[in-house]
């Protein structure tokens, strides 16, 4: 296999992989973070299999796995360890696809390794087959929340299109204070930056203020609505908490 093959080819799977398991752990860290892990990781893996074999042993492939891991966000050392072993978990379930292809494909196994080619449509097959896996698993989280409660939030803004599995909450009654309107929360760090508006928050524990923007349009399952978005970095019980005004259901 061409070296630029190779690296493409573990480019797109790492890539697949951290896609996964940001899905597991219900985040969405910047696409830009997550290319170059799996960038760093792939040209490893390519330097292990043409250059130093040495590469290649079980206990060098603990740190390639936390360069790997790099890509999702951590605050502290047990965020890390937890990153480290959904990062393993989605390595080996997406694998897994492709080495179920391989064995469908006429493969086998030789000791602890396994053998036989795998032909070309094979492989894009245990490939598509494994990048369903990031959507299957957000389904999965989703279905932890009430069916009565369960909205899906589109955020159209700067020429993107961005998607949320929401969460209605009856005791979200913020407000942006120059418009009046009603104020969804998503914890997205693509968003982020757009985040200028000052939202005044008070809860239980003290006052805050949230940081939001005016996006070009929001939809809630469909419907069209007029919400302000405001922009969080901890971690919330959906991708997104929407006002029940902005529900149509309410």
């Amino acid at each position: 296999m061409y070296i630029e093959i190779f690296i493409l080819d573990n480019f797109l799977m790492d890539l697949l992989i951290l896609r996964l398991a940001a899905a597991l752990l219900e985040v969405r860290p910047p696409l830009f973070r997550q290319t170059g892990a799996a960038l760093i990781s792939a040209l490893i893996a390519a330097l292990a299999a043409y250059r130093f074999p040495a590469l290649l042993s079980p206990l060098l492939r603990a740190p390639q796995l936390a360069l790997l891991a790099l890509g999702l966000p951590v605050k502290n050392l047990r965020g890390f360890l937890k990153t480290l072993g959904i990062t393993l978990l989605s390595t080996l379930t997406a694998g897994g696809c492709v080495i179920a292809a391989a064995f469908i494909a006429g493969g086998g196994t030789e000791g602890a390794f396994g053998s036989g080619g795998i032909p070309l449509g094979a492989a894009l097959s245990g490939a598509a087959a494994a990048s369903f896996l990031p959507l299957a698993a957000r389904r999965m989280l989703i279905k932890r929340i009430p069916k009565a409660l369960a909205a899906r939030l589109v955020v159209i803004h700067g020429g993107m299109t961005y998607t949320f599995a929401a969460m209605t909450d009856t005791g979200n009654r913020l407000r942006e204070p120059s418009s009046g309107l009603p104020v969804a929360v998503v914890r997205s760090a693509a968003l982020y930056k757009a985040a200028r508006l000052p939202i005044p928050t008070l809860t239980p524990a003290g006052s805050a203020v949230l940081w939001g923007f005016k996006p070009e349009a929001a939809f809630v399952n469909g419907v069209r609505t007029e919400l302000v978005i405001a922009v969080t970095r901890e971690k919330l019980p959906a991708e997104a908490i929407i006002p029940p005004e902005a529900a149509p259901e309410y």
